[in-house]
């Protein structure tokens, strides 16, 4: 599990959007987009990820 808190630089750029939105918003937002990228890294080949140690990435 990943703990995720929103700092006040982050809630302050998401309302320089939507004055409106809520710090609940924002981090179901990045929940969202991490879930997202971790499903999108599960399904690309190990082939085709950058190794750490490479320049490319």
């Amino acid at each position: 599990m990943i703990n995720i808190s929103v700092s006040a630089r982050s809630l302050a750029a998401a309302r320089s959007i939507d004055p409106d939105v809520s710090p609940a918003a924002v981090r179901a937002a990045v929940e969202v987009a991490i879930a997202e990228h971790l499903r999108e890294l599960r399904r690309s080949p190990v082939s085709d990820r950058p190794r750490p140690d490479s320049q490319d990435g």
